[in-house]
Order: structure tokens, then C-alpha cells, then sequence
């Protein structure tokens, strides 16, 4: 694959094009982009079984694929549990859908309001997964997700990043407010050109580059 740095509206691009042009849709890549993050985290951790995680998923694209990784990681034998901003009936349809399956398969799944981050207790947690926001981002984070992006950082857990880092711009490597600061980041598809300017390396930690099913073309260009 192609490592090249692409920009927020390039990649952006490359996924409608996959869904409406090829026929591959949402559902199929954020399948791959889940199993593609549990897969490089048990790896960097010497497998994840009988592990506590915690994954944080936003309400957009970004926190489906974090509802994803979660399920893989029940079957991976994992203690895990999963966080959200927002309330359900605000995800996109394809996270809601995979919501569902979370909910289905008895997976604790459990609302964050700003008075629950105080009493979030990390300190027996092995992993936290940070699925809170995507590329798409604009602006600064702030509120709820502001504390929780602060609470993930004075962890001192191994943090793994969906895509991008939370608050990290994709573009230009700027803070938006707050950013989660990473051990790993598993970007799909292509890096960010964010990810190697300013404060990106700082905060990406490792980049790993996962294959989520682009067509090749896309690639090859």
C-alpha cells in the first residue's frame, strides 16, 4: 500500500467513491477498520484476553468503527467496556447499527455525562481506545469530551487512537482545544498530512497504516 500523507478532503473522497462508485459500502469498511484496530492493538499488547479495555466512541462514523473494535475484542476474550458522547438516537445510521449489536450481545454500554468523568476510575484498566472524533473534525473540543480527552491523557494507560487522534486536525497537526495523546494511532487507508506536521507526531505516537478496503486504484495513482 501507498503511505503517502493524503488531506482531509482527499480521503474523505476516496470513501464516498468506495460506497457510491464501487459499491462498498460503510458498513463493510467500518467492519474492517474495527477489526483492523483490535487486531494492531492486541498486537502491541501482547494480546488482549482476560485484559480490561475501555473504548470512548463519539457519535459519528469515528465512534462505529470504536463500537466495532469493542466487539472484537469481547471475542478476543477481553474484559471490555464502551463509553459514548451523546445519546444513540445521534449516531450515524451505520454506528447505531453496530450500537445495536454491542447492546445485543450483552457488551456494557454506558452514557457519559460530565459528571460521570470525574468518577471515571482508569486505574485498573489495561487499554483505552480513543474513537471520540474522526478527520471530520472542526473546531475546538470542549465540554464533556474536553474532561474525557484530559482524564484518557493523565491516565498513563496505553492509549490507542482510531484513525486520528481526537482533536487532532488532520490537515495541520494543530490542537483543536484538546487532542488525546497516543501510543499508537491506526490510521485507514492513507496517513494524514496533520499526523507529520506541528504537534502531530507528538501526539499520534506510532503510526500504523491499515488496510480497509480502498480499491487499489486509489493506491496506485
Amino acid at each position: 500500500m501507498n503511505s503517502k500523507a493524503l488531506s482531509r478532503e482527499e480521503i474523505l473522497r476516496i470513501e464516498r467513491e468506495t460506497e457510491d462508485k464501487y459499491g462498498i459500502s460503510g458498513l463493510v469498511l467500518m467492519e474492517n477498520a474495527g477489526w483492523s484496530t483490535a487486531k494492531v492493538i492486541a498486537d502491541r499488547c501482547g494480546g488482549v484476553q482476560g485484559k480490561k479495555v475501555y473504548v470512548f466512541s463519539g457519535k459519528g462514523n469515528n465512534g462505529g468503527d470504536g463500537f466495532v473494535a469493542a466487539r472484537k475484542f469481547f471475542n478476543m476474550g477481553a474484559d471490555v467496556q464502551v463509553f459514548y458522547l451523546g445519546s444513540p438516537e445521534k449516531f450515524t445510521a451505520i454506528s447505531f447499527t453496530n450500537y445495536e449489536i454491542l447492546c445485543k450481545m450483552g457488551i456494557g454500554c454506558f452514557s457519559l455525562v460530565e459528571k460521570d468523568i470525574t468518577d471515571l476510575n482508569l486505574k485498573d484498566v489495561d487499554v483505552l481506545v480513543d474513537a471520540l472524533f474522526g478527520i471530520g473534525l472542526r473546531g475546538e473540543i470542549k465540554g464533556v469530551a474536553s474532561e474525557l480527552v484530559r482524564a484518557i491523557n493523565r491516565s498513563g494507560k496505553f492509549v490507542a487512537c482510531v484513525d486520528i487522534p481526537s482533536g487532532l486536525d488532520a490537515d495541520t497537526g494543530k490542537i483543536c482545544g484538546v487532542a488525546v495523546k497516543g501510543d499508537v494511532t491506526v490510521s485507514f487507508g492513507f496517513a494524514k498530512k496533520g499526523f507529520y506536521l506541528n504537534e502531530g507526531p507528538e501526539y499520534c505516537g506510532e503510526v500504523v497504516i491499515a488496510d480497509i478496503g480502498f480499491p487499489r486504484f486509489y493506491y496506485d495513482r
